[in-house]
């Protein structure tokens, strides 16, 4: 970075960072520690758009596609179990004139791989530590790149992610980048454009975004569970709730298996006086009432994915901590019309069976903590002023590294077509200013008590809890076995009268899901013909 910016960026770090909201982050103190927060400050809160070259061999490219498996079901093309599946290679990758040698690069990804599996921009995952230890890019060992395939104006996680923060969470930096590739004899600098760059969210961010009390935290990421389920005294079977840091931590693992044996077994007064001492109740409903806003069904309340799980050693409670927000200002419709969308009811944010939110507003307090949340965060945050001043800035930022169709892409991102839906992508979404401008006038209406708002039906592939006694498979390791003609039609029923509202996008991605693959074989095959006829 030139010395005039850097010395820039120093001013405005620190007459601008303060503590998050809540938690006890603490400031960097060597200059080293200084230098690399003034440039992710940069790269974060003063929009500089990042330079990202990749160079690979055509070799380590054809070892970067994830191969078909037999037996997988959705559109034609690379099937794969997302996440761990997809293998790193060695890439050579230069940042903002520095280069980096050797470097893990993958892909990554479930619907946003998937619908941009047959282009070149696809989602990457760059990990600089992966092949040669200690390289770093100011002390960040890793990058997410969202190709952001749904929303044209590359805006919506940078937006959601400011609205969690005013709530009060703390959540990751987004920011930007432009992007070349170069595969020997496939594409030579070829242009990739604009990415959402995410933060990682790893011991390190813990740390810096709560404080040093937080550090080494038991952090889970579920993606298997239709709801949080007690599985016991085991403490090994826990594991099925991804952890991603913290696995060492008897005692935190412990603490969270006896949450969720309070929320399965506790009768009602013993239930609503414990939770305080094992939750931040503040904190998940300041997570509930910017997730109702945003209308944020791809998450923890309906599919449920896209969240973490953090038990913080700083006080011993559980918080949930909001991730994947490309999906956010209604994009992920469940099935649903657009209107319905807009108008989703406040005073029951969850759309799947979730019995820790039902049994919360079933007690006195917490609705009353939630619904003050929602007036705050409408009074203060979510408003067409703040909102749309956001928007130019972001606009202003990245318009310069967009050409062409690309702008026409991004301004109907912004305002859609008359009628307020973006035609840009496959999916019919509402724009980003029409659902702002809708869903505003949605919740005051029901906060002032005019409109009592829509209700999403519990519908489909996300519909909660199975049958306790089965819901782990008869081996306790999440496999659907030997199902009864007559469950066999109730569970196919569930998924075909989704799909009978729902897109070719959405019915793609069900199909792909996690949650189908652990169905057992006659359950799929009879979910495919139905949907088929």
């Amino acid at each position: 970075m030139p010395h005039y910016m850097t010395r820039f960026f120093l001013t405005c770090f620190c007459i601008a960072w303060v503590p998050w909201f809540g938690q006890t982050a603490e400031p960097p103190t060597t200059t080293s520690e200084r230098e690399d927060a003034i440039f992710w400050d940069s790269v974060f809160s003063h929009n500089h758009v990042l330079d990202i070259q990749i160079t690979l061999t055509h070799e380590t490219w054809d070892a970067m596609q994830p191969r078909r498996k037999e037996g997988q079901t959705g559109e034609k093309g690379p099937k794969v179990d997302f996440g761990n599946q997809f293998n790193y290679v060695k890439a050579n990758v230069v940042i903002d004139n520095k280069p980096f040698k050797g470097i893990g690069l993958r892909f990554k990804g479930n619907s946003s791989y998937r619908f941009s599996s047959h282009g070149m921009k696809r989602p990457f995952k760059i990990d600089t530590n992966r092949f040669i230890k200690g390289q770093k890019l100011h002390s960040r060992t890793k990058l997410t790149l969202s190709n952001a395939f749904l929303d044209s104006a590359f805006m919506k996680e940078k937006l959601g992610y400011e609205l969690y923060h005013a709530a009060g969470l703390a959540t990751p930096g987004v920011g930007w980048a432009n992007v070349t590739l170069t595969v020997e004899g496939v594409a030579d600098k070829k242009l990739l454009g604009i990415y959402v760059i995410i933060e990682q969210v790893d011991n390190r961010y813990l740390e810096s975004k709560l404080g040093s009390a937080s550090k080494g935290s038991l952090l889970m990421k579920p993606d298997s569970f239709d709801d949080w389920e007690y599985l016991g005294n085991d403490l090994q079977t826990y594991a099925h709730y991804n952890i991603k840091a913290g696995e060492k931590n008897v005692d935190q693992i412990q603490q969270f298996a006896e949450l969720l044996k309070l929320i399965e077994e506790a009768p009602k007064a013993e239930f609503e006086r414990k939770i305080s001492k094992r939750m931040d109740l503040k904190q998940f409903a300041a997570y509930l009432a910017a997730t109702s806003i945003l209308v944020n069904i791809d998450s923890y309340i309906g599919m449920p994915h896209n969240y973490y799980i953090l038990m913080d050693k700083a006080d011993d409670k559980l918080r949930v901590l909001p991730w994947d927000l490309n999906e956010t200002f209604g994009t992920f419709t469940a099935g649903q019309d657009l209107e319905t969308l807009v108008r989703w009811d406040i005073d029951r944010p969850w759309i799947s069976q979730r019995q820790l939110i039902e049994r919360l507003f079933e007690s006195e307090g917490f609705p009353k903590i939630y619904r003050a949340t929602i007036e705050k965060l409408m009074k203060n945050d979510f408003t067409k002023d703040k909102l749309f001043a956001r928007i130019a800035t972001f606009e202003q930022a990245i318009t310069p590294y967009i050409e062409d169709e690309g702008l026409e892409r991004l301004h109907m991102g912004i305002n859609g077509d008359r009628w307020g839906i973006n035609k840009a992508v496959e999916r019919r979404i509402w724009a980003i200013k029409p659902f702002i401008t809708r869903r505003i006038e949605s919740v005051q209406a029901q906060l002032a008590g005019e409109s009592n708002g829509e209700t999403i039906e519990n519908n489909a592939w996300f519909s909660g809890k199975r049958d306790k006694k089965n819901s782990r498979g008869r081996n306790g390791k999440g496999d659907d076995t030997g199902s009864s003609k007559g469950s066999v039609q109730a569970e196919a029923k569930g998924w075909i009268d989704w799909a009978e509202n729902a897109s070719d996008g959405e019915r793609r991605t069900a199909l792909d899901s996690d949650k189908f693959r652990k169905l057992s074989p006659e359950i799929q095959k009879a979910i495919k013909e139905g949907i088929d006829d």
